[in-house]
């Protein structure tokens, strides 16, 4: 069965949507039994039993109808809950002439409680249905009963069924949640881990993609001018050879330190594209602001003072391609680099430690 396409076991609802399907099918098959049995004479034929064996159908049907619309899981499991504990309290009652109707509510507990997965629901509907029941048995309204000892013994034989698998279940649903939030959190470390750079802490190449496409799709919502801004250091393998990888290494961090003194806004995304290549996403007022911020940084890099053994300047430099979005355009995230990339390489090209614009 369709459930709006959350039937994967990725979904985080793919428990409480497999478990609504299946008692939305089976509900269905036993509700239309019940209504062709009475209608067919089968069964003792009343104007409630009628009522009750219709409204069961339509919404067996309106939970399978509306889990295949994609609608609320919360909205359709209320509803299948509600539905639920009537008919269980209900069904002893209209069918009192049966004895093993009143066996029926023991499935409530396992179903209240994997259906609203919380503890405290769970509880509180297993209480209020035992004390229905009880209640219902003392006012004689479920199967004759000879007498108050088999009244007692019915009521502590229901009572403590329920009770018991209220427990199991709580200490299921407890121990499931905790499992799910610890996946939880090592599925969040592993992402965080897999989309940053461990010897800087930016963004790293494989998120650059998704970084940069993401801020596209905003560039519609955000009247500001985006810009990619793409930096590689002028000589760093002749750093590398003279003061050796591990300074390599400071510098690189040296450096994205200063890009994060530079770009310091949450909304900017900094990143490491590889060895001594770096990225910056951001947005400005306009631009000349994102020519301004460009310059900026190539300046405070410079001050840093490293010395530079091989590059135009005494001390290290870096140089840069711009790319600035123009508003309106069907441009993609490999677009962009391409260009901020040629950029890159002209200001290579005319004596590093610069930056040039890109073509769009």
């Amino acid at each position: 069965m369709t459930s709006g396409g959350r039937t994967c076991e990725d979904c985080p609802h793919y428990l409480r949507i497999t478990l609504l399907n299946l008692a939305g099918a089976a509900s269905i098959i036993v509700w239309g039994v019940f209504l062709s049995l009475t209608l067919l004479g089968v069964l003792e034929a009343s104007l409630w039993r009628m009522v009750f064996h219709v409204a069961g159908l339509l919404v067996s049907v309106s939970v399978i109808v509306g889990l295949r619309r994609g609608g609320s899981i919360a909205a359709v499991t209320h509803v299948a809950h509600a539905f639920l504990f009537i008919s269980l309290l209900g069904l002893p009652i209209l069918r009192a002439d049966n004895p093993l109707a009143m066996s029926l509510p023991l499935i409530y507990p396992a179903m209240a409680f994997l259906l609203l997965g919380d503890i405290r629901k769970g509880v509180a509907g297993t209480l209020l249905m035992t004390a229905g029941l009880n209640i219902a048995l003392a006012l004689g309204a479920g199967p004759e009963l000879r007498d108050s000892t088999m009244l007692l013994d019915g009521a502590l034989t229901l009572t403590a069924g329920m009770s018991f698998q209220a427990v199991v279940l709580a200490l299921y649903v407890h121990h499931r949640q905790q499992v799910l939030a610890r996946l939880r959190a090592v599925g969040e470390q592993l992402s965080i881990q897999a989309n940053r750079d461990s010897l800087t802490g930016l963004h790293n190449r494989r998120a650059f993609i998704e970084d940069l496409e993401r801020e596209l799709r905003r560039r519609d919502c955000d009247d500001r001018q985006l810009a990619f801004l793409i930096l590689d250091i002028d000589g760093f393998k002749a750093y590398n050879d003279r003061y050796g990888h591990p300074q390599g290494d400071a510098l690189l961090k040296r450096l994205a330190s200063v890009m994060r003194e530079v770009f310091s806004r949450q909304e900017d995304i900094l990143l490491r594209l590889g060895g001594e290549e770096f990225g910056i996403i951001f947005r400005s007022e306009d631009e000349a602001q994102a020519e301004e911020m460009t310059t900026h940084l190539l300046s405070v890099i410079e001050e840093l003072g490293e010395p530079a053994p091989d590059g135009p300047c005494d001390s290290v430099t870096v140089s840069a391609g711009l790319y600035l979005v123009e508003p309106g355009s069907g441009v993609d995230a490999d677009h962009v680099y391409r260009r901020a990339d040629e950029a890159l390489y002209r200001a290579k090209a005319a004596g590093k430690a610069c930056w040039h614009r890109a073509s769009r």
